[in-house]
């Protein structure tokens, strides 16, 4: 079994808690107006190379013990739940065989079912969700996608099953409803009696395509906006 590898980072701190090796799948389901690495977003590319689980192992060896596990982002990663599935089972016994236990999470955008992918979500260790808007409209607007139901499902299902991560938000003032997205979050927070961390992402136009590369960094002033209004919710946030 393959899957169509992007790229390999073998150690980024910006891919989850710690040092990880972060591998980027190509293909993704949705398009996001905002999207910083666009030339994932095709099934298949010519700079893209079909791996084996294997040989993405080999690569991992080369990484500890200096990382604290593995990202698998994309694209939208969750498009080869069944190589994702024999990956993490394969990261699993390399902890074993070297000692060192490595962390194996997803970076999603949250549009494929987990509930429908057990024997993955067995070997993983929490998912990174994306969550774009919570509107159904505003989301179709950014992503052009329906699959809003499914990304809001994802998240109750996830932090009930103790896998939920983090949360990410893009925000973007006057195009992402990141006030609605944060008390709705907290709502659900607050019914389940669980939480997870809340990662506000400053939008910069670097690598973006299309309408929104000309579209301002999201200010300091706004992100402390959003920062208020989490923490006045009672929710665990920080800024990235």
């Amino acid at each position: 079994m393959t899957a169509p590898v992007r790229k390999i980072i073998s150690q980024s701190t910006v891919d989850g808690p710690g040092n990880r090796t972060a591998i980027f799948l190509q293909g993704c389901n949705i398009r996001c107006s905002y999207c910083h690495n666009p030339e994932t977003q095709a099934m298949e590319d010519a700079e893209a190379s079909e791996r084996t689980v294997p040989e993405v192992v080999e690569e991992i060896r080369k990484s500890i013990p200096f990382i604290r596990g593995i990202t698998v982002s994309g694209g939208e990663c969750m498009l080869r739940a069944e190589w994702l599935k024999e990956l993490f089972t394969a990261v699993r016994h390399l902890s074993d065989e070297t000692g060192h236990f490595l962390t194996c999470l997803i970076d999603s955008n949250g549009t494929v079912p987990f509930s429908s992918h057990r024997p993955l979500m067995d070997v993983c260790d929490g998912v990174m969700l994306d969550v774009k808007a919570w509107d159904s409209v505003i989301y179709q607007r950014l992503t052009q996608s329906a699959n809003n139901r499914i990304v809001k499902d994802n998240l109750t299902w996830l932090l009930q099953e103790d896998k939920l991560t983090e949360v990410r938000i893009v925000c973007v003032p006057e195009m992402v409803d990141v006030e609605v997205i944060l008390n709705n979050i907290a709502q659900i927070y607050g019914f389940i009696g669980k939480s997870a961390p809340i990662k506000l992402i400053r939008f910069r136009p670097h690598g973006v395509i299309g309408a929104l590369s000309a579209y301002p960094v999201t200010s300091e002033e706004a992100m402390n906006h959003y920062i208020s209004i989490a923490e006045s919710l009672h929710l665990p946030v920080r800024k990235g």
